[in-house]
């Protein structure tokens, strides 16, 4: 390899496997081929409708359906009270989510990017993470933070991190990388 050359992979076709599955809890039903994406997608869409404690917030993911268009459609399904457009704050982002699961909401957060999850990082390692423990399980924090990773998108800094090793090691925090449509369905 050429000293100072990039080495990219093309992602297309690894996120577009094709999969069939049964609809249920978590499994989406597939007639045709589908993308990562449309898969987050379809999952959103059927926690919004079989749960109403479920809501989606963040940086774009009502209006505009989120940087990578994950959210698409999703507002004018489920209304602006169950996807919400949030300031370019992930602070606030982190610390709304961590407040509405205390208080019995299941919110699914989108950081848009890696690179902006170190400001929520005391919310999530210090509040979410210990929510149970520190209430000695009176309150728990039944909330999802997604955060596109990888994906050969080749930005600089903030959009190509891969800092998700960060949180591998907190008790009280999960770390999920779906690696196909199955998986994120």
């Amino acid at each position: 390899m050429d000293e100072g050359k990039h080495v990219s992979t093309d992602t297309s076709q690894h996120a577009s496997a094709p999969y069939k599955a049964v609809a249920t809890r978590g499994e989406i039903a597939m007639s045709s081929p589908i993308t990562l994406i449309e898969a987050i997608t379809q999952a959103l869409a059927w926690e919004l409708e079989h749960d109403p404690a479920v809501l989606v917030l963040g940086e774009d993911v009502g209006v505009n359906g989120g940087v990578f268009r994950a959210t698409a459609g999703l507002q004018q399904r489920f209304g602006s009270a169950r996807v919400l457009d949030t300031p370019l704050d992930e602070t606030t982002i982190a610390g709304l989510s961590v407040g509405l699961a205390a208080q019995g909401m299941k919110p699914v957060a989108e950081a848009q990017f890696d690179g902006f999850v170190y400001p929520m990082v005391d919310h999530l390692i210090c509040h979410a993470a210990r929510l149970r423990h520190r209430t000695r399980g009176r309150l728990h924090c039944p909330m999802v933070l997604r955060v596109p990773w990888g994906g050969g998108i080749r930005a600089p800094e903030h959009h190509s991190e891969a800092n998700e090793a960060i949180f591998t090691n907190v008790p009280g925090l999960r770390v999920v990388l779906p690696s196909s449509p199955q998986r994120a369905s």
